[in-house]
């Protein structure tokens, strides 16, 4: 699988306009934030009564908590391209002749994608970081920060099964296209992004629950924002504090009722394995029932 996962790796850094692609879509969504969402969170965070000197800084651990996930689930697209052509010209048919099973030739562009996200959001993490630093002489706390890399870890891996398992479904570059366009669209949308999830009717914000991505997003935000409000709570009511936190998705509700973050890691685990056995269930039909 070693082999395999290198090929695709290697593929991926041949062409030059992947990496750069990559990058780009990662400063495109950051750019999106500071020209057309920032000011208009900030001025909604401030109608909640947070009004400090630290709700710069609130919003913008905010959000980028947010573009982080966004960043990782974007970034595996291009493996995922990789896997379809692969699967479309019959490469993959090559692979089976030799001693590998098809289960692990399937999952080295797993980790192929994985691998490639997981590089990409923590280069835009550091560099987020040392925004952080330059403009609000802010520093992640050691804990904060390994907190903060197991959370996008654990993010990524769902985004590379997620699109795997899309991946086993489109036969041409055409549908993959169409698909890459239409989610990176609303990606930003399903993790309350570019709209904080508050914003959202009931009926939806209880739908995007289930989205795995959605709970990384809360559980990120979660930790890059509690630093901040433990400082300025014995001024700021708790209860407005909750209510802020629920709007914008700091914290997720279903049904009204708050969920606490060791049972949104459950959540989280489980969506993993969850993940994993619907991409061996697919593999399983495909290679045993020669369903295409």
């Amino acid at each position: 699988m070693r082999v395999l996962i290198y090929r695709h790796l290697k593929l991926f850094l041949k062409n030059p306009f992947n990496i750069l692609l990559s990058f780009l879509s990662s400063l495109v969504i950051i750019s999106l934030y500071f020209l057309f969402i920032r000011d208009f969170t900030i001025q909604a965070v401030s109608d909640y009564g947070f009004v400090s000197s630290y709700n710069e800084l609130f919003v913008d651990r905010l959000m980028t908590s947010g573009l982080l996930i966004v960043v990782g689930a974007t970034s595996v697209l291009s493996i995922v391209f990789i896997f379809v052509k692969d699967y479309c010209s019959g490469i993959i048919k090559d692979f089976m002749v030799s001693p590998i099973s098809y289960i692990k030739i399937i999952y080295s562009y797993f980790f192929a994608s994985f691998i490639v996200s997981m590089v990409i959001t923590l280069l835009v993490y550091l560099g987020i970081q040392v925004f952080f630093v330059v403009v609000y002489e802010d520093v992640n706390s050691f804990s904060t920060t390994i907190f903060s890399i197991f959370i996008l870890f654990l993010s990524n891996i769902i985004s590379s099964l997620l699109m795997l398992i899309v991946g086993l479904f489109i036969r041409s570059f055409t549908s993959f296209s169409t698909f890459e366009t239409l989610y990176g669209v609303v990606i930003g949308f399903f993790t309350g992004v570019y709209i904080p999830i508050g914003y959202y009717p009931t009926l939806i914000k209880n739908i995007f629950f289930y989205f795995p991505l959605c709970q990384t997003t809360s559980l990120l935000r979660n930790i890059q924002t509690s630093v901040i409000v433990d400082k300025i709570l014995d001024s700021y009511p708790k209860s407005q504090h909750d209510i802020l936190y629920n709007t914008f998705g700091v914290h997720l509700t279903f049904c009204d009722v708050a969920i606490s973050l060791k049972d949104q890691l459950v959540i989280v685990i489980v969506a993993i394995i969850l993940l994993n056995f619907i991409v061996l269930f697919i593999i399983y039909l495909r290679r045993y029932h020669k369903i295409h």
